[in-house]
């Protein structure tokens, strides 16, 4: 094994500014030997850090690793430690290094018997040791964990023989005890002396509570709305030690790159937690965060990390690629569509609003009653939470309200400012609660008292799960008139930005955190950016989509009696930006939207009748018929400017201030939706068939000859040459926005990195009348990368040559 101070093979020794990073998703058909084996392709493709989805050991079966039930132990399905070790070591012999996603916001409950923290809880009670992992509610059920496991009434099962004691199964540590078996195969432990008191009265007295799942009672913070993902209490310094102790055994090892943590907004003290943990895994690691930006918020600047994993990037260049002159048409058809729904009617800010309020009344309910009766005792008041209270409509307005995840008071005089903001907006609108939201506001900005800080930490850690839940889960899924820009960390409330916008976030982030990640793809996002990059093609084309659309919804319509428009809506901009799409896939996706939004059906109450409607829907859009032909033929026309779309946004991800993340698959053309969709293992044999014969071709040949392999093009070349100029591209590193002029200069974007490197791209891609479009280069004489044997360039570059045989401009300077 290589361990710290080791040293691999000099010529391909990681830097200490990340070249590019590449997602890897492990599941325990794909472990730690499937990554040991992609080394040599992600050689080959440039990439310097390999990002590896949570290792900790969890749920057996899971395909994803975020329910873990174990943080101190490497997954055994994936390899466990010696596998682990394996990988490890094959990177540091090529100079790799690897990020690992790390989970210490919360764990799953799912198989108690796993969870030893939560076992021992359940068991010995609220004085244990495990039960300081854990945010139970001592108001709720006496103090007793309430377990919302039932798959019945309680008396029901208990008539039914359901649930019963059982020996010591000696099938691991936790079962070798008496222990309570419950209907669908559930284990839990039982309080010590009590296995031998018969049922139900054994039930009474136990440090838990069985309940329905239907059942509204809940006192365990959950992550969000997750009953069987509790929240961790990380505040606590032995919970924090136990959490990172695998972090920090990686950091001893040559080839550890750094850590990404999951989910930071929802730790009470994101701030102490991240000070703590790069103290132990050293200040050189890459440490990012999952923090979901508003368009005008920083990063806490008392963060000591390396930048987020970049929605906010991929909201900004989402929005550049989009043709601002389509909004038009869109609201139009959008307003078509919801003309006999009311409830989806309005701008997306009335839809959030309500969806977030929906939220907050059902199934954070338990959290809100929480935080209003944590804002009583901060007051001092001996009354409390109840119909007509109107500290808690205050805090009910103030989190419905705001306009971010979170705030990180009492230390954040940006969030400060934003909640001032919402407080005004509040005032405004229930003038009845002026008096009471004083004083809210003061007790959340009080630095001081135990009150003061229990309210600030139940209102900050309830705010990130109303966001998430009522407006990326439900709001994004109901304000479909463009679905592309309903994605992680967007603004689908809007359509386009414009260069100088997207110029202003990148010298930002070059300003405050140059080796902030830069994403695209990811396990979360709704759409690929290959599908984005489609849709965004698509604007360009918005009045023969009318067109389009006007013929094939009626006709749908029609196929489908008892469709609703929007439905409809959603299923044929979904066809028509994911090419490749077959039934099954739609259908599923369909079906998850339709749960999510929580209008015709959910999760917890589907509709078997609407739901056969949408199955229905997608057969009609993708199966053998002739609007789904129509569609398909109709689709072709976004074939190369979606393909001109992906490239020039991986392009300029790859020279933009930052570090580009490559999600596995994506290094060549990939269409996928929504986990579990998204999550599915690419073909592997093709795309490295492809990275290969990428390096053989240039772009203008890729373009003509292969163009599914232009994108790998692209990669390989912009790694190889951010490799060879750190000066360029690392943080001290200039961006230098460059001026476009001539016909069409503003779906142009050029910009210099420093004196080093130039990236001119068109926005909507060929075919494109570049006509007198040129730009001013820098200094010097400059070299194309993307295009072998082109003459060297100086002065004013013409553009109408080189973007009409490539819809990607890549220059370095000649010394």
């Amino acid at each position: 094994m290589t361990r710290a101070g080791s040293q691999p093979d000099a010529d391909r020794r990681a830097p200490e500014f990340p070249v590019a990073s590449y997602r890897v998703q492990l599941t325990p058909e794909y472990g730690f030997d499937h990554a040991v084996g992609l080394l040599d392709h992600l050689v080959q493709l440039g990439i310097s850090h390999v990002y590896l989805s949570p290792v900790a050991e969890a749920v057996p079966g899971s395909g994803h690793g975020y329910d873990v039930v174990d943080h101190t132990r490497v997954r055994a399905e994936l390899g466990g430690h010696e596998g682990l070790d394996r990988l490890f070591d094959a990177a540091a012999e090529r100079g790799l290094r690897l990020v690992i996603d790390h989970v210490p916001n919360h764990a799953s409950t799912a198989r108690p018997e796993l969870n030893a923290p939560w076992w021992e809880m359940l068991r010995d009670g609220p004085t244990s040791p495990g039960a300081a992992w854990f945010d139970v509610d001592p108001d709720v059920a006496g103090g007793r964990v309430v377990l919302p496991v039932l798959g019945a009434p309680l008396d029901e099962l208990l008539a039914a023989d359901e649930i019963s004691v059982v020996p010591p199964e000696r099938t691991g540590p936790a079962l070798d005890e008496p222990h309570l078996l419950v209907h669908g195969g559930l284990r839990l432990p039982l309080a010590p002396g009590t296995a031998d008191v018969p049922l139900p009265e054994l039930l009474d007295r136990q440090h838990y509570e069985l309940v329905f799942w239907r059942d509204p009672i809940r006192n365990v913070r959950r992550f969000f709305t997750i009953d069987d993902l509790v929240a961790v209490r990380v505040e606590e310094p032995e919970v924090a030690a136990a959490i990172d102790a695998l972090p920090v055994e990686w950091s001893s090892h040559a080839a550890f790159g750094g850590i990404r943590v999951d989910h930071v907004d929802g730790l009470a003290d994101p701030t102490g937690y991240l000070v703590g943990l790069r103290e132990r895994i050293g200040a050189q690691a890459w440490l990012l965060v999952e923090k979901i930006l508003a368009a005008d918020e920083m990063l806490p600047p008392s963060w000591p990390v390396d930048g987020s994993t970049g929605y906010e990037f991929a909201r900004v260049l989402d929005q550049l690629l989009v043709d601002p002159s389509a909004a038009a048409t869109f609201d139009r058809l959008w307003s078509e569509a919801v003309v006999d729904h009311p409830e989806l009617a309005g701008e997306f800010h009335d839809l959030e609003d309500r969806a977030r309020r929906e939220v907050l009344a059902d199934g954070l309910r338990p959290d809100v009653e929480r935080t209003q009766r944590a804002a009583h005792r901060a007051l001092g008041d001996t009354g409390g939470a109840g119909a007509g209270d109107p500290v808690g409509a205050v805090v009910v307005e103030l989190t419905a309200r705001l306009p971010r995840y979170r705030t990180y008071l009492p230390d954040d005089p940006a969030g400060d400012h934003v909640l001032g903001r919402v407080a005004d907006d509040v005032a405004v609108a229930r003038p009845e609660l002026v008096q009471h939201l004083g004083r809210v506001l003061r007790a959340l900005r009080e630095p001081a008292g135990d009150a003061q800080r229990e309210l600030r930490t139940r209102w900050q850690q309830l705010t990130g799960p109303a966001m998430a839940k009522g407006a990326e889960d439900r709001a994004f899924y109901r304000y479909l008139k463009f679905a592309a820009l309903c994605e992680v960390g967007g603004e689908p409330g809007r359509f386009g930005a414009d260069v100088d916008e997207f110029h202003a976030a990148q010298l930002s982030v070059h300003r405050s955190h140059p080796r902030a990640m830069l994403t695209a793809s990811t396990h979360d996002t709704k759409r690929s950016a290959d599908v984005r990059a489609r849709a965004a093609a698509l604007t360009a084309e918005h009045e023969a989509w009318a067109a389009a659309v006007g013929e094939w919804w009626p006709a749908i319509v029609l196929d489908v009696p008892g469709i609703d428009l929007p439905a409809v809506s959603h299923a044929v901009q979904t066809a028509v930006t994911c090419p490749g799409l077959d039934r099954p896939r739609l259908e599923a996706f369909l079906v998850k939207s339709a749960r999510e939004a929580e209008l015709h059906t959910s999760w917890t109450s589907p509709d078997a009748a609407h739901e056969e409607l949408l199955v229905r829907l997608a057969e009609v859009v993708v199966g053998d018929h002739d609007v789904a032909r129509s569609i398909r033929t109709w689709s072709q026309r976004l074939d190369v400017p979606g393909r001109a779309a992906s490239v020039a946004a991986t392009l300029v991800r790859l020279s933009a201030p930052g570090v580009a993340d490559v999600y596995q698959g994506t290094e060549v053309f990939e269409y996928h939706l929504v986990d579990p969709d998204n999550r599915s293992a690419p073909d592997w044999s093709e795309v490295r068939s492809l990275v290969a014969a990428a390096g053989t071709l240039d772009g203008p040949t890729a373009w003509r000859e292969r163009p599914d392999a232009a994108k790998a093009v692209v990669i390989r070349r912009a790694a190889a040459l951010r490799r060879s100029l750190p000066e360029a591209f690392g943080p001290d590193g200039q961006y230098v926005p460059l001026t476009v002029v001539g016909t069409g200069s503003n779906r142009v974007l050029a910009f210099a990195r420093g004196d080093h490197a130039v990236t001119v791209v068109a926005l909507l891609g060929p075919p494109v009348d570049h006509g007198d479009l040129r730009v001013e280069l820098p200094p010097g004489t400059w070299r194309h990368v993307l295009v072998d044997g082109a003459d060297p360039v100086s002065g004013a570059l013409s553009l109408a040559a080189p973007l009409s045989e490539f819809p990607a401009i890549l220059l370095t300077r000649t010394p």
